[in-house]
């Protein structure tokens, strides 16, 4: 209710200021000789300089207010999933918010709004804190989920509902190209939502570093196929130098985000190894050189998200040593306040936009029914054939449970409904392929998502250990990946761990040196490593038992 008064306000002050200043000009005209006398005020109202301001900090204090309503109503939590939920109060404020005719540009989602400010605190988050060692044992099986994958998926959905619009007849017709377009943007697996969802089961690192690694990295493919498609239906013939074009975009992109993600990267290590001697600009390089990275990438065209996911994976574990614990400390806090933050209102304005948005809704649901159908279908068929490829050149292989929950883990969000929005109005079913898309993601979101908790305490999946590794576990663990590397090297072939400890070693030798402050270049590398993980578990177990303690001993316990 304090919302709704609130952007009601706004609009009559609005309202006021103009009718305020027409007759303001008419009396101008009158004569000179009337001008209003001016008095002294004791206070003054001045809505029209905060307004903007004051409007966003309440939408993230609403935004807040609801997710500490959900983390403490832990029944409904427990069969809804977060996103789920914020969409659904956003849902509600947005029919409110339209019965009492409220300006809809004060609750609408912009696209250009959403890719700029709030997508790249959550794919940050997500790449500085990706488990490197996860990533670097599942780089294949997520290479090929993520390129092969999506555009297995975005021909097979596009020519089925092509093939399928010569024997059904939908609401609006389209051509080869239009269809394409859809078929790509609805390929999109959201690394919002995966996030969102599969954080709150704590599934293991196997299949969330695949889920979300193929979520992370499918964007800049989804994108480059949509633009590529969207070119396409723009031009009235097709020649095969286009063709041509199209795969160059297609490499140009995306290799051309790891190489930005990979500079801002290094670019990070440098200025933290240099600002030693003042604190608080460590933070400030780790925060903001990533992001004019993204912003980079994207005034380039190329892909943004997979420069600036790059980046926190490729940094982290140069900064760490080159900033303080507590500047490393305060950097994790603040880097998941804003993802947490932005998470939250993408699925609020979600809602919000979709009563909000401009465009008719036109429910055909013999298309919605089967492009749902076709994007659990397809999905399946292309889970099962690559898992299967896969399993013959693996170590860990996909059993049929993992299998299932990749299926069913891809969940698609605002980047589907992103893309969709910026469909050109000349594309007769742009209402129809918006409406669908819409439909899809709260199929996902409410219903895959609301059952995806069930299903995997079900199955008895493997989840997330809640305790970190001993110090035990971590040695041997290395040891494992040295003992196999070994083995590798006698068989004469190159697997996971050989790759492995060949980076560490370029790592150790070459890159440490110039990126990171006091590191010792020496050929020894593994007695530096183990050094460098019993400080940090050291620290970890210090840090715990300080919370046994009063306040007042804590600071005792640390010296």
């Amino acid at each position: 209710h304090l919302l709704i008064l609130l952007l009601m306000f706004d609009d009559a002050y609005a309202a006021k200021a103009a009718d305020s200043n027409e007759s303001h000009l008419v009396g101008l005209n009158r004569s000179y000789a009337e001008e209003p006398t001016e008095r002294v005020h004791v206070a003054e109202l001045k809505w029209h300089s905060t307004s903007t301001a004051f409007i966003i900090v309440f939408w993230l204090f609403l935004a807040c207010i609801a997710k500490l309503i959900f983390n403490r109503a832990s029944s409904l939590t427990r069969i809804f999933p977060e996103s789920s939920l914020l969409i659904a109060v956003g849902l509600a404020i947005g029919v409110l918010l339209e019965k009492t005719q409220v300006n809809k540009s004060i609750f609408t989602l912009d696209s250009h709004f959403f890719f700029l400010y709030l997508l790249p605190p959550i794919i940050f988050d997500a790449g500085y804190f990706m488990p490197n060692r996860a990533l670097f044992k599942n780089w294949d099986s997520i290479l090929l989920f993520s390129v092969v994958g999506t555009m297995f998926n975005a021909l097979a959905i596009g020519f089925s509902l092509y093939l399928l619009s010569g024997v059904i007849t939908f609401s609006h017709t389209f051509n080869m190209f239009e269809i394409l377009q859809f078929s790509s943007l609805i390929s999109a697996v959201d690394p919002v939502a995966v996030i969102a969802v599969f954080e709150e089961i704590r599934v293991n690192d196997f299949i969330f570093v695949n889920v979300f690694g193929e979520a992370l990295f499918n964007d800049g493919i989804t994108v480059v196929i949509y633009e590529l498609f969207k070119q396409f239906s723009c031009i009235e013939e097709v020649k095969a130098i286009d063709f041509i074009a199209g795969a160059a975009s297609f490499f140009v992109v995306s290799v051309g985000g790891l190489v930005v993600g990979i500079l801002a990267a290094f670019l990070t290590a440098v200025f933290t190894k240099y600002s030693g001697h003042a604190l608080i600009l460590g933070p400030c390089f780790i925060l903001l050189v990533p992001y004019m990275g993204y912003l980079a990438a994207e005034t380039l065209s190329l892909s943004p998200i997979i420069a600036i996911a790059i980046c926190g994976m490729s940094m982290k574990q140069y900064i760490k040593g080159n900033v303080s614990a507590s500047a490393a400390t305060s950097v994790k806090y603040f880097t998941k306040m804003l993802s947490s933050s932005s998470e939250t209102v993408i699925f609020l304005f979600l809602g919000l936009s979709v009563v909000a948005k401009s465009v008719a809704i036109e429910w055909d649901l013999a298309f919605i029914g089967f492009t749902i159908l076709l994007c659990i279908v397809i999905r399946t068929i292309g889970v099962i054939i690559q898992c299967a490829f896969l399993n013959r050149f693996r170590g860990k292989t996909f059993s049929m449970v993992d299998q299932f929950i990749l299926c069913y883990g891809g969940l698609r969000g605002t980047i589907a409904f992103g893309l969709a929005s910026s469909i050109s109005s000349s594309v007769p079913a742009k209402d129809m392929f918006l409406t669908t898309t819409i439909a899809v993601i709260f199929f996902t979101v409410f219903l895959q998502g609301s059952t995806i908790r069930p299903l995997v305490n079900y199955l008895n999946v493997e989840l997330k250990k809640s305790e970190e590794p001993t110090m035990a576990e971590t040695v041997y663990n290395k040891y494992l990946d040295y003992i196999i590397s070994g083995v590798e090297d006698i068989a004469g072939q190159k697997g996971h761990a050989s790759l492995v400890h060949d980076f560490e070693r370029l790592n150790n030798n070459f890159l440490c040196p110039i990126l990171m402050k006091d590191h010792a270049k020496t050929r020894d590398f593994d007695a530096t490593k183990i050094i460098r993980a019993y400080a940090k578990h050291t620290l970890r177990d210090a840090m715990s038992a300080t919370k046994w303690y009063p306040q007042h001993k804590r600071v005792v316990a640390i010296q």
